[in-house]
């Protein structure tokens, strides 16, 4: 016991010491051009201090969408869906593989959430994850609704804006990986190796993700009061 409350100032010193950096990365599609929409994730095993992941995701269903459409969680965040249109939907959701495939159609979560009535609070539901990867979102009563969420054990993690990039804050010093992930990616991105360091200039991410062009607003989102 003694030698061990010895050393215990020498760790939490060395803790202390520890140094961190910001990752910057940007996301690029098979000709080179910003992606937006990918989930980038970092993982690393080098001694420091980890960013607290949230408590909570909200994903609502509104305007026959899912916003956000693509979303980011850590395994230990609650995910709450909310339904905030006049109308009941499902969430179904379940692990995703390359081309937007249920990996297996019989396994995963489905719920209904009421339409939301003047003056209530509306519809929600909680689910919780114990599996890390894509999930794709739908509803049994509207086709056109979908939507994806990463599940992640990485407190690094983030989605890629409209120029590709992504920052990743407070990474500890010393080797790390990079993972990227797109809803449209049909060959998985290889892993990229790093070593986190003060003025580690920007990471770029080749993928082969052809992104799928925006569809026309069908007539199932051409709603009433809208």
């Amino acid at each position: 016991m003694l030698l061990s409350l010895r050393l215990l100032p020498l760790t939490l010193l060395m803790a202390a010491g520890a140094q961190a950096a910001d990752v910057d990365v940007q996301v690029l599609d098979r000709d080179g051009k910003p992606l937006a929409g990918a989930v980038v994730v970092l993982e690393t095993s080098s001694p420091g201090a980890r960013p607290a992941p949230p408590a909570e995701l909200v994903i609502s269903q509104e305007k026959m969408k899912f916003q956000p459409e693509m979303a980011v969680a850590h395994l230990s965040t609650k995910v709450r869906f909310t339904n905030l249109d006049r109308w009941d939907h499902h969430v179904r959701g379940g692990q995703v593989g390359p081309g937007g495939v249920y990996v297996d159609a019989s396994r995963g979560y489905s719920f209904r959430l009421a339409g939301r009535a003047p003056g209530k609070a509306p519809s929600s539901a909680e689910q919780s994850f114990t599996q890390t990867g894509p999930q794709m979102l739908g509803c049994h009563l509207h086709g056109s609704m979908r939507a994806y969420l990463y599940v992640t054990d990485s407190p690094w993690a983030a989605v890629s804006d409209a120029e590709g990039r992504v920052r990743l804050a407070g990474v500890p010093n010393g080797a790390a990986r990079l993972r990227v992930w797109h809803a449209d990616e049909l060959i998985e991105t290889p892993q990229q190796a790093l070593n986190v360091t003060d003025g580690l200039p920007a990471q770029r991410l080749a993928t082969q993700v052809v992104p799928r062009k925006p569809k026309k607003a069908s007539e199932e989102l051409k709603i009433p009061g809208y």
